[in-house]
């Protein structure tokens, strides 16, 4: 569990992740959002609708934790979800406003947890997480998110002549 300090300072990164986001957008270009570089798993596009799209599930696991500590979570398959909510046909901008009010929600509730909240669990795949670890994992998954799309960024200004 994090000490209330490191808390904060979790919730304020939280925070930040879909302002980096934004930033990002604004210096990609727009023709090149539906392009897929070095194998990737989604483009531009879909990285943004997704990260918009798991902050409903994100939420939802915290609350679980916290009211029904121990309960057991579904996997969730990133690519069939995909598909299922067509991240591709999505608007990436909108997508980035719903991701940042989503992650807002989500920040909000995390701040009215106390510490011992904080400790409390659900069940992935038969493993535990604390809210604490699963907070860890929210930003990893934003920084993977934001290294693809800053590598798209520093692919399309190398190319530049």
């Amino acid at each position: 569990m994090y000490p209330v300090d490191m808390r904060q300072e979790v919730l304020e990164a939280l925070s930040s992740s879909p302002k980096v986001v934004e930033r990002l957008l604004r210096v990609f270009p727009s023709d090149r959002f539906d392009y897929r570089y070095g194998g990737a798993r989604f483009n531009p596009r879909e990285v943004v609708a997704s990260l918009a799209d798991n902050e409903v599930i994100i939420l939802d696991r915290i609350r679980m934790a916290n009211l029904r500590p121990g309960s057991a979570v579904e996997s969730i398959d990133p690519v069939e979800r995909a598909k299922e909510h067509h991240y591709s046909d999505k608007d990436v901008f909108h997508e980035a406003e719903v991701y940042e009010s989503r992650r807002q929600t989500t920040v909000e509730y995390l701040r009215e947890l106390n510490e011992d909240d904080w400790s409390k669990t659900f069940v992935l795949s038969g493993v535990p997480i604390a809210i604490s670890e699963y907070a860890s994992l929210i930003l990893s998954n934003d920084l993977f998110h934001m290294d693809q799309m800053s590598l798209h960024v520093a692919t399309e200004a190398a190319t530049i002549s």
